[in-house]
């Protein structure tokens, strides 16, 4: 019997060490990208399979062989790309980042005689008035959103500052020799991929646009073209919260970092672009098949100092060489397994990546929030918080659940969407016409409406209003049924993690049937001692779950 009860413990032992393996291969797998050789796939294809073992985080897709230009690899119409893109998804287990470099101009994978639109280049584009490049880019995000590509590598943020710069200014790539003109029209096209959900990358930072040499042939030093100005764009669109990746050039700027390119600089990447530039998001390495990586470092010298700075996606595209993901997973987990790469700087690669997708999946479907609504607001925070405000900008220091209790999600919208409240809400008619509204509203099936700006005040708790996140979820029937869905609980979860990463400054997570408890804070601020209701939404239940789940955020109960 006791070897029986041993052997019993020795093969649960070795099955959680089996799982807490994988458990960090699938970790490691989210953070690469890799380029493959198919037209079609199928169950059985080879990235298909390392997908599914790996939970790859991405893939890139290119029309032609980088040393076999007249050979197709992955891009021959627009019929065979919506089918192979459906499937990448269909067999993939978890969000996928299909990406392709459509820059317009010289630099498109999808061209014109495949059958796809042509698009100008970013400097024929910065010709053009910001109506027409708002048409322009409208128009490729669309295409993209067609072919279910979800990830562009564009735009190209390099200043056009060197002429004979051969990879940005002879191929047209740069949108001006001014920060903040590229700014200008960078955001045009940030914004248009926005609106068909097509996550944008800027590249290439720190700046490409002063060196002389191509980073896909070699070396290319930069330590006494480059300036600071090259940074403009970057700071402009980081400050004004559209950036959401970034890709590191394998320049060397020895001003930046005395030893180390770019794509592979802790000085740059972390110091520099996160820490005094304040960038949150997703940063991708370029390929790290080019020459001016493979010639002068390993691969395990690459991997690990690249995730040790600061990257959280490794970009192979299988151009220049050649490198799958059991290879690239094996030699990762053991420089993770050896302590050269800390388990940490993977889960918290994984966490800006899972946020990433959390945004890219929010459905934009604005209620009235024009001036009228907005003077409105104005005057309530007057009435009942004793503000004069300028504005209706929040600081968020709290995310507040809650549940409709009205089934219907199309009746919620409906009651959410007008400037005043319902005739029906004689319990807070009292308190002012200003409608209830939310930040975000969860469907039943757990799809993620955003219905106003998450820092904007909306009315959707009393006393909290002024620093609070409002998360409705369909459901609560008759405002007493605790009925609110698994995909409700996970999108919640996914939702207060993306916001507290977006937010850093939040504080609290609390239930709407938990607000009272507030009132010890300082971020009450409700001046009517008689305007309270009581509320049950949206149950204990629910709030356990989600607090389960988000526990490493650190997020306080009232």
């Amino acid at each position: 019997m006791k070897y029986i009860i041993l052997l019993l413990l020795a093969i649960l032992t070795l099955n959680a060490s089996t799982s807490e393996e994988m458990k960090l291969k699938k970790q490691i797998g989210r953070m690469l990208v890799i380029g493959f050789e198919n037209q079609s796939v199928n169950q059985n294809t080879e990235i298909v399979k390392q997908m599914q073992k790996y939970d790859l985080g991405g893939v890139i897709l290119f029309d032609k062989f980088y040393q076999k230009r007249s050979i197709t690899k992955n891009i021959d119409s627009p019929k065979q790309l919506q089918e192979l893109t459906s499937k990448l998804q269909k067999f993939s287990r978890k969000p996928l980042l299909i990406s392709v470099d459509q820059e317009g101009g010289n630099v498109a994978r999808l061209k014109h005689y495949y059958g796809f639109d042509r698009f100008p280049s970013a400097k024929e584009v910065s010709f053009l008035s910001t109506r027409q490049a708002k048409d322009i880019y409208d128009k490729q995000s669309q295409m993209l959103e067609e072919n279910n590509i979800n990830c562009n590598f564009a735009p190209v943020v390099d200043l056009d500052i060197n002429p004979k710069n051969k990879v940005i200014s002879e191929l047209e790539r740069s949108f001006g020799d001014s920060g903040q003109k590229v700014t200008k029209y960078a955001k045009i096209m940030i914004d248009a991929q926005a609106k068909h959900n097509v996550i944008s990358v800027l590249k290439h930072f720190p700046g490409h646009g002063s060196s002389l040499g191509d980073s896909h042939k070699g070396f290319v030093d930069i330590s006494n073209t480059w300036t600071q100005k090259e940074l403009i764009p970057y700071q402009n669109l980081i400050d004004a919260n559209k950036v959401d990746m970034i890709m590191s050039a394998h320049v060397f700027n020895s001003t930046l970092d005395p030893k180390y390119p770019a794509t592979l600089s802790y000085s740059i990447n972390t110091k520099l672009l996160r820490e005094k530039m304040g960038f949150k998001g997703v940063l991708i390495s370029d390929d790290l098949q080019m020459k001016a990586i493979t010639e002068h470092y390993t691969l395990k010298e690459t991997v690990t100092r690249a995730i040790n700075s600061g990257v959280d996606i490794l970009l192979f595209g299988n151009q220049l060489a050649s490198n799958n993901a059991d290879e690239l997973v094996k030699l990762i987990y053991s420089q993770v397994k050896s302590g050269s790469i800390s388990k940490k700087r993977i889960e918290e690669a994984n966490t800006r990546i899972e946020n990433l997708h959390t945004k890219n999946s929010i459905v934009q479907r604005p209620i009235e929030f024009g001036e009228e609504r907005i003077e409105m607001t104005k005057a309530y925070i007057k009435q009942h918080y004793a503000l004069e405000t300028k504005d209706i900008t929040i600081d968020p220091k709290v995310i507040v659940l809650h549940w409709t209790a009205v089934m219907d999600f199309e009746d919620c919208f409906k009651r959410l969407k007008g400037n005043t409240l319902y005739s029906d809400r004689g319990d807070i008619a009292d308190a002012g016409a200003l409608n209830v509204s939310s930040h975000f509203l969860v469907a039943r099936d757990g799809t993620i409406y955003q219905l106003m700006p998450d820092n904007w005040m909306a009315r959707h708790v009393i006393g909290l209003n002024y620093s609070s996140i409002g998360i409705e979820n369909v459901g609560g029937e008759d405002n007493v049924k605790d009925d609110l869905t698994p995909a409700q609980v996970e999108s919640n979860i996914k939702l207060v993690k993306y916001l507290k990463a977006k937010y850093p400054n939040i504080e609290y997570l609390i239930g709407h049937h938990e607000y009272q408890e507030m009132e010890r804070s300082a971020l009450w601020l409700e001046k009517d001692a008689e305007y309270r209701t009581e509320k049950a939404d949206p149950g204990k239940k629910f709030m356990n779950k989600v607090r389960k789940n988000v526990k490493e955020l650190g997020l306080k109960k009232p």
